[in-house]
C-alpha cells in the first residue's frame, strides 16, 4: 500500500482508502469516479509526462475506432490533460484499465493482425496531431558516440562478482557483449547515414510491445504507457515492434505488416534502414545487463531475453531487411 498523495487542486477528484503501487510512477487508487491510475512525474521528466498526457487527450478527442483502444484520460476541473506540481513535476490521471499481459509467442494470427491494424490506425491518427514531440529519433541517433558505446561494451569481467545463475556466467556475458559490439559496428553507419531526412518524425508510441498490451475478451488489446513516445519515421516502430518475429515466425509477422498496410502505407526503401536502427538500439541497451549485475529482481529473464534477441538479430539482420522489403513490395 502507499500513502494518499496530494493531488493538485486542479483535479476535481477525491481518492479513497489505500493505494497500490504499480510502478515507480504509477499507483492504483479508488476514487469518487471509480478506480484510477495516478501517474506522477518528477521535475526532470515533466516534459515526458506532459507529452504523454497530450497524446492521450488527442487520441481521446478523435472518433472512436474499432482498431484502437487506449487509456481514458481523467482531465482536470478545467479540462486540462495534466496538472503541475509545486516541485516542478506534473501529474496525469487515467481510468484504471483491466486486462491480461501475455507473452508475444502466445499471440494467434488474428491477434497479430489486430495489433498491426491498431498500430497503422494509431500512426494515421497521430499524423494529424499538432505540435512536435519533445524528443526525436534523429536527435537520439545524433547523441550516440560509437567509441563511447564500444567502451561501455568492453567491461572487465575477470574479477567482477556476478549474481549466481545456472545459465549466466562470465563467458556467457562476454559472448553477449561481443554480439552487441558486432551489431554496433555493423549497424551504426547505416542507421545514421541512411536516416530519411525528408521524414517529419510524427509521434510514435515507441514501446508498442507485449509489456504494454492489455488483452481482454475482445480484440484489439488496450495499449497503455505512452511516456516513451518520440517523433520518428513509422517504419522504425514497425520493425522495433516485431523485433525477431520475422525470423521466428515469418507468417505471423507478414500478417502484422499486411494488416498495418490496410490502414497506412510503409515505404519499402526505408525498411533496411529501420532494421539497422532497431539493431543499434538493442546493441546499446546497457541498462538490462547493468540491472542484472546490480541484482535487481526479474533482470535475469530480461537479460536472457536480450541475449536471444541480439543473437538472432546479429545472425539474421540481412534476412530481416529482406523480409520487410519483400513483404511490402510483394503485396503491391
Amino acid at each position: 500500500m502507499t500513502s494518499l498523495p496530494t493531488l493538485p487542486a486542479a483535479y476535481d477528484l477525491r481518492l479513497r482508502g489505500d493505494g497500490q503501487p504499480v510502478t515507480t510512477r504509477v499507483a492504483r487508487w479508488r476514487s469518487d469516479v471509480g478506480e484510477v491510475a495516478v501517474k506522477t512525474f518528477a521535475a526532470a521528466d515533466r516534459a515526458r509526462g506532459e507529452w504523454e498526457a497530450c497524446i492521450l487527450a488527442f487520441l481521446g478527442e478523435g472518433p472512436a475506432s474499432p482498431d484502437i483502444r487506449v487509456q481514458t484520460l481523467v482531465p482536470t476541473r478545467d479540462g486540462a490533460a495534466w496538472a503541475g506540481q509545486p516541485d516542478g513535476g506534473c501529474v496525469l490521471v487515467t481510468r484504471w484499465e483491466t486486462g491480461r499481459y501475455r507473452a508475444y509467442d502466445t499471440y494467434a494470427a488474428n491477434e497479430w493482425a489486430a495489433l498491426g491494424r491498431g498500430l497503422g490506425t494509431l500512426h494515421a491518427r497521430l499524423d494529424a496531431m499538432p505540435g512536435q514531440a519533445p524528443q526525436t529519433l534523429s536527435a537520439r541517433l545524433a547523441h550516440i558516440d560509437p567509441a563511447v558505446e564500444r567502451a561501455k561494451l568492453e567491461l572487465e569481467l575477470a574479477d567482477r562478482p556476478f549474481p549466481s545463475h545456472p545459465r549466466i556466467d562470465a563467458a556467457w556475458v562476454a559472448r553477449y557483449l561481443a554480439l552487441c559490439r558486432e551489431m554496433l559496428a555493423a549497424c551504426y553507419p547505416g542507421a545514421v547515414e541512411g536516416f530519411p531526412t525528408d521524414d517529419t518524425q510524427r509521434p510514435i508510441h515507441n514501446d508498442y510491445n507485449q509489456f504494454n498490451y492489455l488483452f481482454g475478451d475482445t480484440l484489439p488489446p488496450l495499449v497503455i504507457d505512452w511516456e516513451a513516445s518520440i517523433g520518428a519515421p513509422r517504419e522504425f516502430e514497425v520493425v522495433r515492434c516485431l523485433n525477431h518475429l520475422p525470423l521466428q515466425a515469418p507468417a505471423l509477422a507478414r500478417t502484422f505488416v499486411h494488416a498495418y498496410r490496410e490502414r497506412r502505407p510503409l515505404r519499402a526503401g526505408h525498411m533496411r534502414w529501420a532494421v539497422d536502427v532497431a539493431c543499434l538500439m538493442h546493441a546499446t541497451k546497457h541498462w538490462v545487463l547493468q540491472g542484472w549485475l546490480d541484482g535487481l529482481p526479474g533482470f535475469d529473464q530480461r537479460l536472457l531475453g536480450a541475449m536471444e534477441m541480439v543473437t538472432m538479430l546479429a545472425r539474421g539482420r540481412e534476412r530481416l531487411g529482406a523480409f520487410f522489403v519483400d513483404t511490402i513490395e510483394g503485396s503491391h
